[in-house]
């Protein structure tokens, strides 16, 4: 039988492995594709979206790394794109949205609930064989974007949890005591509290920097994130509210993106549709473009599933002299 200790030169084997392709650490992420990528589904944060790949494709490029890929705090108001970013980074980055782990800091309130729901339960109680929701999954697969929604809901022994996956790139497992890797991963915290007092305390700021120090010094003054936290935050955002052309823009994505959901395409849309949903999602703007997303199926989606039902391919939409939605096959 044949040594395969012998059967080439292992030492250069593994130097050429690790030099190639082959190596996911090593492989190299196309800043221009990915911004590409980003700003055809995020609109109106131009500079954030130039900004985080940038960053993405040098933190991507190390080979070795002991902290995750990177870590981001994005702020704002609500509906302003900050959960679409992190799905479009696990997309591209990862494959798909699915390798995002989400979690609603709202549900992460309670400490006992916290700790067991992330780690696991502590070994012998009820669940404890099953791992925790965060530690196991990425034991699992280590290459993923992981998503903490509303941090500031959470409680603060969350926070104590993330200083460990923030600065040492691991965390373990309560039940099993094995450690989860977060060194390939991605770590994305929303925030859509203090979004009026950022909003006031960075306006007509240009620098990043000048708005870092702004939105940190809030931060810290409002007792919402402790230093040691900010201080392993690669960086924080602020996201602008939308308005006008890039509000339409984003309602012309998702009506194709309802469209497709039905199976078709959309060919054209008229302008006064688009001002009536507009008009419509002004009301209700607390709620950002979530409620747009609402609007919009209420005003398009019976037309679509006709339209499918007659197994239509793709479909035009007009207005006739009452304002009403007029859907034509085309």
């Amino acid at each position: 039988m044949a040594d395969i200790n012998k059967m080439t030169d292992w030492d250069k084997l593994k130097r050429m492995i690790e030099d190639s392709s082959l190596d996911d650490k090593s492989q190299d992420v196309s800043e221009s594709k990915m911004l590409a990528f980003l700003a055809a589904r995020i609109k109106g944060q131009d500079e954030i979206l130039k900004d985080v790949a940038k960053l993405v494709r040098l933190s991507w490029r190390k080979k070795e790394r002991n902290r995750p890929v990177c870590s981001l705090l994005l702020m704002g108001p609500t509906g302003t794109g900050k959960t679409e970013l992190a799905k479009c980074l696990a997309e591209y980055l990862f494959g798909s949205d699915r390798d995002m782990l989400r979690f609603d800091c709202s549900e992460l309130s309670n400490p006992d609930m916290a700790k067991s729901r992330l780690t696991g339960s502590s070994s012998g109680f009820v669940g404890s064989e099953s791992g925790g929701q965060l530690t196991r999954p990425m034991m699992a697969n280590p290459k993923r974007l992981v998503l903490f929604d509303e941090i500031e809901k959470a409680h603060p022994l969350v926070f104590d949890l993330l200083l460990q996956v923030l600065g040492d790139g691991r965390l373990t497992e309560q039940s099993s005591g094995k450690v989860a890797d977060f060194t390939q991963a991605i770590v994305v915290l929303t925030s859509n509290a203090i979004a009026d007092e950022a909003a006031k305390a960075t306006h007509g700021m240009k620098d990043y920097h000048e708005i870092l120090n702004a939105l940190k010094t809030l931060l810290s003054e409002s007792k919402m994130f402790r230093p040691e936290i900010l201080g392993r935050i690669d960086k924080v955002y602020q996201f602008k509210p939308l308005q006008g052309m890039v509000v339409a823009e984003i309602a012309t994505l998702k009506i194709a993106r309802l469209a497709r959901d039905y199976g078709l395409d959309v060919e054209f849309v008229a302008p006064e549709l688009l001002v009536q949903a507009l008009e419509a999602n002004h009301k209700v703007s607390k709620f950002g473009i979530r409620e747009l997303e609402r609007i919009l199926f209420d005003l398009f989606a019976p037309s679509l599933a006709e339209m499918r039902d007659k197994r239509v391919k793709a479909v035009s939409f007009d207005v006739d002299d009452e304002g009403k939605v007029v859907c034509k096959a085309k």
